[in-house]
């Protein structure tokens, strides 16, 4: 079956070929050349698949560092902050508050370190080391970042709206960018394992939905502004697109070593 992404772009590298300043850098720069081209291969994750997430990061970079300085210099989105946090503690319910609390607590310390203790015991038992040094790196980044985070903003939370009593700043969201990366990456590895399963999408839907109800829990419980949330989310994929990129630059590398004559 045939990529048509993969298609449009030998198309368009072709035609970008045949410029008539194209083919004088060719001519004067060949190393640099290949290097470009090389960035466009569709067929290894190195090639296109990385040069996408390398413009991904640097897009979250800067969609992270534009709401950050809203926030900072109480902009709009300061406003909207409150009034969506108002709306929502207007219609609160007592019945939903405690299912929300149910899933807010999946991106509490403890419920990381019992899932990551688990994923652990299963990446050692199957002697995949480089999967398990991704995850802790991801987790261990989400950590510092949000720490870093919370001190440099220092922004406190929502007032007299609080469904229970959360300490420290708020933001960004600590929980909603723990669940972005951790979730994300279980969904990544179940997805890469089971990668002959009919119905392994299923387990992307899943991680989403866990990561948008845990998102939005903290908002409807009144802990979190939609602002801090957002911000988690970004966050929280920028350490996804470094676990990510890690695990499929290693894959990479030990195929083409299987590859090479000797090996």
């Amino acid at each position: 079956m045939k990529n048509p992404l993969s298609d449009h772009i030998k198309q368009a590298i072709a035609i970008v070929k045949r410029q008539p300043v194209v083919l004088r850098l060719r001519q004067r720069y060949p190393g640099l050349w290949q290097f470009v081209i090389n960035r466009f291969d569709t067929r290894v994750f190195i090639g296109l698949p990385l040069t996408l997430m390398a413009l991904a990061f640097g897009v979250n970079i800067a969609l992270l560092s534009e709401l950050t300085e809203s926030v900072l210099d109480t902009e709009w989105i300061v406003t909207l902050d409150k009034e969506f946090t108002a709306i929502l503690y207007k219609v609160r319910s007592d019945s939903l508050s405690r299912i929300l609390y149910g899933f807010t607590l999946l991106g509490e310390r403890e419920a990381v370190f019992i899932i990551g203790g688990l994923v652990s015991a299963v990446f050692l038992y199957r002697r995949h080391f480089v999967a398990l040094f991704a995850f802790w790196l991801a987790l261990a980044g989400v950590g510092i970042s949000t720490r870093y985070g919370k001190t440099f903003i220092s922004r406190e939370r929502p007032a007299d709206v609080a469904y229970y009593v959360v300490e420290h700043f708020s933001f960004p969201s600590g929980h909603a960018t723990t669940v972005m990366a951790m979730f994300g990456l279980l969904a990544y590895f179940l997805y890469r394992h089971y990668h002959a399963h009919p119905h392994r999408r299923y387990v992307l839907w899943l991680a989403a939905a866990l990561i948008v109800i845990v998102g939005f829990s903290r908002i409807y419980l009144g802990v979190h502004y939609l602002s801090d949330v957002l911000a988690g989310f970004l966050l929280g994929a920028l350490w996804l697109l470094v676990g990510v990129s890690l695990m499929e630059v290693m894959s990479y590398r030990r195929k083409r070593e299987r590859r090479l004559p000797g090996s």
